[in-house]
């Protein structure tokens, strides 16, 4: 539980950056090397959010403990994943961190709950499931697989998984206290959401790529694969259009499009009647 809000029902958002991280290491550019002088909003964490009514954590990428840390959130007691990519799995040792503490002789568990085509991908990939395993039998996870719609209650929020368009990947709906939380934390291209995720009261996404850097130039080459499988940002702007949050907040935002917080401030500015924001980490969202 956020020992910063003791109580408090809140979206926290660890980290917002996506496959590379800002600073990203070994780049000298403008957006990194203002990232290292200012940190604070103007670097990004791995992708990773929290949900403090149900102590419920959304991935692990490989710096998720430090994003823990900075926000004084020291138990988990739920952990979900939105698919098995690195950037959002590779950081699953925290939970050895969070649970098991040998000088003081204390265990405790945190519920893994995978979606069963999520789990299927941790089958196959990256030795997921065989490790997952390995932290049942230290007890210090226990496993559940859900089925697609499925609720669950967390706490005090209900919690429903949903497929997406691309292979392997979870949507997520998070209900508590009258409110509506839509999460679609990556890989959102073709997605196409049924009406149980319409006009949430949040919905939180990935903010896609961009054509072009502030300076005006193509960033993306023309003919690249990630044209073809990544949404871009005027795709990400088409979706809020057609779920119609009453808040927009865009996150898994890549050093990539070359632009820093304060550059997104102002992008906020201009498409203000998309009702929507940034993240940046630390960003905490009441419910």
């Amino acid at each position: 539980m956020s020992a910063k809000h003791p109580g408090a029902q809140e979206l926290v958002f660890l980290g917002t950056g996506g496959a590379d991280c800002t600073p990203r290491v070994g780049c000298l550019c403008e957006i990194c090397a203002e990232a290292r002088q200012k940190k604070g909003r103007y670097a990004r964490n791995g992708p990773s959010v929290f949900f403090t009514g149900a102590d419920l954590l959304f991935d692990t990428p490989e710096d998720v403990a430090h994003s823990l840390e900075r926000e004084e959130i020291h138990y988990v007691s739920n952990l979900v994943y939105s698919h098995w990519h690195p950037d959002h799995t590779m950081g699953r040792r925290v939970l050895e961190q969070l649970n098991l503490n040998l000088r003081k002789r204390t265990k405790t568990t945190t519920n893994v709950w995978l979606p069963s085509w999520v789990r299927d991908d941790f089958r196959k990939k990256l030795g997921l499931e065989d490790h997952f395993q390995f932290f049942e039998k230290m007890e210090i996870v226990k496993i559940h697989e859900l089925a697609e719609g499925e609720a669950v209650k967390l706490g005090d929020a209900t919690v429903k998984a949903f497929r997406m368009t691309q292979p392997g990947l979870a949507s997520y709906l998070v209900q508590h206290g009258g409110k509506r939380v839509v999460l679609a934390l990556d890989e959102i291209k073709d997605w196409n959401p049924g009406g149980e995720l319409l006009a949430p009261d949040v919905l939180v996404l990935e903010t896609g790529w961009f054509e072009h850097d502030k300076q005006g130039e193509q960033i993306i080459p023309t003919g690249h694969w990630i044209r073809r499988s990544e949404a871009s940002f005027e795709e990400t702007l088409d979706l809020i259009q057609k779920i119609n949050p009453r808040l927009a907040i865009a996150t898994h935002i890549e050093e990539l499009n070359g632009r820093s917080y304060a550059d997104y401030l102002e992008l906020e500015k201009k498409y203000k009647k998309y009702r929507l924001r940034f993240a940046y980490d630390g960003l905490r969202v009441s419910i």
